[in-house]
């Protein structure tokens, strides 16, 4: 299942956000091939007005219906969930940690998050 359609399902149950960081593997960093394969060539943005910029496009390719939060240029939420590449995130009400997937690319397991979204919020897991 993919995102979009587990936030038009569960959006009125849970808050999603999607949280913009640091480039993963920018043009002058560690690029990645598969990068070069999908033309995604940005640089490391240097001002939250570019980083602004890239999470736009970030949202228009990856059409992300959920609402989109930038991370600081201190990249506090990166270091704070370690979050680089991609890691999903549940959090309870008050903010605790429910629930995440695996540091690194492997992390971005999107059925082990709905499943702990809907254990969460009662709905039953098929």
């Amino acid at each position: 299942m993919r995102l979009n359609e587990i936030y038009e399902e569960l959006k009125d149950r849970v808050q999603f956000y999607c949280v913009y960081i640091q480039e993963a593997h920018p043009t002058d960093g560690r690029q990645a091939g598969q990068n070069l394969v999908d033309n995604v060539l940005y640089e490391q943005p240097k001002s939250i007005e570019e980083r602004e910029a890239l999470a736009q496009v970030c949202v228009l390719r990856l059409n992300t219906r959920m609402p989109m939060l930038l991370d600081n240029m201190s990249n506090e939420v990166d270091r704070l969930y370690a979050a680089l590449p991609d890691r999903l995130y549940l959090l309870d009400e008050k903010g605790v940690v429910v629930f995440r997937t695996v540091v690194g690319s492997p992390g971005f397991d999107v059925d082990a998050w709905y499943a702990a979204i809907k254990r969460h919020v009662g709905v039953p897991v098929i």
